[in-house]
């Protein structure tokens, strides 16, 4: 009881472990006093209660029912969010540390929106099981709601994983199911034009150029209907790549001439190697080669360059 305490009175007073810590035990051994491993001596509660401007009998008063605000609670929700949508997870463990996710009172959207942060969060420090944990745990509480933005982020960032496991039927399935869902409430929304892209991406990954061409028609025609342009130049190197396959090198061509990528560079020299200029070709591809495993990432772009490899090894 006096380890829940002891963090109850840390969390209010915004502290991390770290913070509380510092100078008088260890953040580990803090860790375990908090979780009831250990019983921390009498010193050692005077220095911390000191720290937390609060007397040793504080600590053995029962843990709040109500632990958090509504209010508090959003707020850091949104702060956070804000943060990792710049991509700084300074002090985030702090917020993990809060275990807002345990509180009975956070509705299951709020709920949604930290365990897409938890996901987050993993996913930037390389953490695979949490992050599949609670990437899954997102999607379930945020479908439970009408949709949104942030069940969509959810939604992709479930999906590049099963992406990157090769699951990309899955991927599919998933996305086309989230696809018609949303069109059921409206065809005016940033959402949709952001899962069409993905799904043209899904298509083209599985070998479905013609598919992926479409969809991404689809995308061109949300997007001006929204007055917007949704990732302009990776959408020209997913057509781009589907021009190659499909073997329409003049529009390939003119789909990536004014790129300036590793990937646009690649297609334009395939298209260029395709049609016929040889010397223009060699010389793109010797521009590239200090890029090369940028495009190895790819399994169409890889394909292509293996070819472009052979041909001119051989020339």
């Amino acid at each position: 009881m006096i380890g829940q305490r002891i963090k109850e009175i840390r969390n209010n007073n915004n502290l991390t472990q770290e913070e509380l810590a510092e100078g008088i035990i260890s953040r580990t051994y803090l860790s375990l006093i908090e979780k009831g491993s250990v019983h921390p001596s009498t010193n050692v509660l005077i220095k911390l209660s000191e720290r937390l401007n609060c007397s040793v009998n504080d600590f053995m008063q029962e843990v709040s029912h109500f632990r958090y605000n509504d209010v508090e609670i959003l707020r850091e929700i949104s702060y956070y969010e804000q943060k990792v949508d710049q991509g700084d997870y300074t002090s985030f463990e702090y917020f993990i540390d809060k275990e807002y996710q345990k509180v009975d009172e956070v509705p299951a959207p709020d709920n949604g929106r930290i365990h897409l942060l938890y996901a987050k969060y993993y996913r930037h420090i390389g953490d695979g099981q949490n992050l599949n944990v609670h990437i899954d745990q997102a999607v379930k509480l945020l479908s439970s709601v009408s949709f949104n933005q942030t069940y969509i982020d959810a939604i992709l960032l479930k999906v590049e994983l099963m992406v990157e496991e090769s699951r990309v039927e899955a991927a599919l399935d998933l996305l086309e199911d989230t696809l018609f869902t949303i069109l059921r409430f409206s065809d005016q929304n940033f959402g949709v034009i952001r899962i069409m892209f993905a799904v043209a991406d899904c298509y083209q990954r599985c070998g479905e150029y013609l598919t992926s061409l479409r969809m991404l028609k689809r995308v061109e025609k949300q997007s001006r209907m929204l007055q917007i342009q949704y990732k302009p130049d990776e959408l020209a190197i997913i057509e781009g790549k589907n021009f190659a396959m499909t073997g329409n090198y003049e529009l390939l061509q003119k789909r990536v001439e004014n790129i300036n990528s590793p990937e646009a560079k690649l297609l334009m020299c395939y298209a260029t190697f395709k049609k016929g200029d040889f010397g223009s070709a060699a010389a793109l591809f010797d521009d590239i080669k200090s890029d090369i495993p940028t495009v190895r990432n790819d399994g169409v772009l890889s394909l292509i360059h293996d070819e472009l490899e052979k041909e001119f090894d051989s020339i």
